[in-house]
């Protein structure tokens, strides 16, 4: 298990390729699961039909083995680095990869996120969720 000390936390966006289907997204959400339980990151992917936000969190070099994998994936674009932070704790230490499908809408989005985030998500990262989620609900 890894020292609070060498725990990172990241966050990132992207778009979704346009041609992007349901059992596409199904098959993302089941690798993101599987690979991710076996690299012993942790996190939450949110996706609005049309724009990837994700929020990962283990050893640093588990997160950046992550980034340069999903750099490469053609199924997006516009990778975009968010937020990158080293952290004490988890916030999502029982998700391996959670996935939410948010609404276009502002409040609809804030309130699914916030009634999805676990107990032990730390208050930064709470509150980045939330904003990123306010972001993808306004189309930012």
């Amino acid at each position: 298990m890894p020292s609070p000390a060498s725990l990172k936390t990241l966050a990132y966006t992207s778009r979704a390729r346009l041609d992007l289907g349901e059992e596409e997204l199904r098959h993302i959400h089941q690798q993101a699961r599987h690979l991710n339980a076996l690299d012993g990151i942790t996190g939450l992917l949110m996706f609005d039909g049309a724009r990837f936000l994700q929020i990962v969190e283990g050893t640093e070099e588990a997160v950046d083995d992550l980034v340069e994998r999903l750099r490469r994936d053609p199924r997006h674009s516009a990778f975009e680095i968010r937020d990158e932070r080293m952290v004490g704790s988890r916030s999502f230490p029982d998700w391996n990869m959670e996935m939410v499908q948010v609404s276009a809408g502002y409040l609809n989005a804030r309130s699914e996120i916030a009634s999805l985030l676990p107990s032990a998500t730390s208050d930064a990262v709470r509150e980045l969720a939330l904003r990123m989620s306010d972001e993808l609900s306004r189309g930012a």
